[in-house]
């Protein structure tokens, strides 16, 4: 009886390791690709929350949402500039986090961006500001902006 106990002991230690390895890989390997999963949806959901704050300080204040005509109160051109620099650090943010990534993911998430950009890239008020607001933001970047809007930005 013992030699039969010793036996199905060596056997059962075995079928553990041949099935217990090979599970425990598996559920790793998910556990891996779920937290990245996450930790790109939590990306684009902070560069959302941000954008939406924009929209939101330019929604409180509508006189700020006159961007094909020059501002006229010195005040409102101050808070505009605010605005847009919010604006151009987000964009850059985007960029430097999902802009020629090869995750299938991160490749919708610029695409998104990028139009957000080329949207914003075609408002007179925001193109006047872009070369002052480029000046010091990564040169990668103030190229990328310089191939959207055709003008010649330097960082």
């Amino acid at each position: 009886m013992p030699q039969d106990f010793v036996h199905w002991m060596e056997l059962l230690s075995y079928m553990a390791t041949v099935v217990g390895i090979p599970l425990g890989l598996s559920i790793f390997l998910y556990q891996e690709h779920k937290e990245r999963q996450n930790e790109e949806e939590e990306i684009y959901d902070k560069l959302m929350e941000h954008y939406t704050q924009v929209l939101t300080k330019l929604f409180e204040h509508p006189e700020l949402d006159q961007h094909d005509k020059p501002l006229e109160n010195g005040e409102d051109i101050r808070r505009q500039r605010i605005i847009y620099d919010m604006l151009v650090s987000l964009f850059e943010r985007a960029f430097i986090l999902l802009h020629g990534t090869r995750k299938p993911a991160y490749e919708r998430m610029w695409n998104s961006w990028n139009d957000y950009i080329t949207y914003w890239s075609k408002r007179e008020n925001f193109r006047a500001m872009l070369p002052e607001l480029m000046k010091g933001e990564d040169p990668a970047f103030v190229a990328f902006m310089a191939n959207v809007t055709k003008l010649p930005l330097k960082p």
